[in-house]
């Protein structure tokens, strides 16, 4: 489905209210099972709302596919915004396995991107500052503060004016290439996703083997046939009981907090 020229404008108050939503909700309900998904799904809703307004169905799929984990830094997050705007506002429900696998795709290189650019730089140069005037008295440190937030802020709106210029081109240039698209993009998903394992999931071995003066220690033998092999396990393991019927994430939260203090206490893994 094509937007005329003037739904086309980068802020309708639809989008302006999407991004609106996600700036000052983004981290409101923030949780173990599905991160930011809640918050990216309800400021995706006002969109999502004009894009399907005849089409009940395909609103219900599309807000069950937001609702999927997603786990971004929050102040880069409005281009990812923007290109799910740009893509679903053209194509409608058949982009939303596109839409996902870039989703998925983005997540890691944003937020690397982000967590360096949005807060490890101007928290620790400006918060420096603002905290030495406020010892100081000098109320210029608040409101120093204040300033870098807002300006952090306020670059919301090119980020989801760039992603939104995206997603639409996307769709202009290579519209009969959806379905490349979509296998190539759900490919670097499953590999940023596969590459998170390692520094997520920690799980070391804790038996050593000793022999007169010798010890040998597990952990270092299992590391020389594959580095992370005991997270890259329990990888796994957490896929394995997902894909049973009656099991949520919830409950394999559950199970795997009852299995790591077991383990912790009976000397097994550390």
């Amino acid at each position: 489905m094509k937007m005329s020229n003037t739904e086309n404008k980068t802020f309708t108050k639809a989008r302006t209210k999407s991004l609106v939503r996600w700036m000052f909700t983004s981290c409101n309900s923030l949780n173990y099972e599905k991160q930011l998904s809640l918050a990216y799904a309800y400021s995706m809703l006002p969109v999502l709302q004009e894009v399907y307004k005849d089409k009940p169905e395909d609103l219900k799929k599309s807000m069950t596919a937001h609702l999927q984990f997603f786990n971004c830094t929050p102040w880069v997050c409005p281009y990812i915004l923007g290109l799910n705007v740009g893509i679903e506002e053209n194509e409608g429900a058949k982009s939303l396995e596109t839409v996902t696998s870039l989703k998925t795709a983005l997540m890691g290189p944003l937020s690397a991107l982000g967590d360096t650019v949005m807060i490890t730089i101007p928290w620790t140069i400006f918060g420096a500052i603002a905290s030495y005037m406020a010892l100081e008295g000098n109320v210029f440190g608040i409101i120093l503060w204040l300033i870098v937030s807002l300006v952090l802020l306020g670059l919301s709106f090119p980020f989801f004016k760039a992603g939104l210029i995206s997603g639409m081109s996307l769709i202009d240039s290579l519209n009969e290439k959806m379905a490349s698209i979509t296998a190539a993009v759900s490919t670097i998903g499953l590999m940023v996703v596969g590459a998170l394992i390692p520094s997520v999931v920690k799980a070391n071995v804790a038996f050593q083997y000793k022999m007169g003066d010798v010890t040998l220690k597990i952990q270092d033998l299992l590391d020389q046939i594959m580095p992370n092999l005991v997270p890259a396990l329990l990888a796994v393991f957490v896929y394995y009981l997902l894909g049973k019927n009656k099991m949520t994430p919830v409950k394999v939260i559950g199970i795997l907090l009852v299995f790591s203090i077991l383990c912790y206490v009976l000397g097994i893994l550390k």
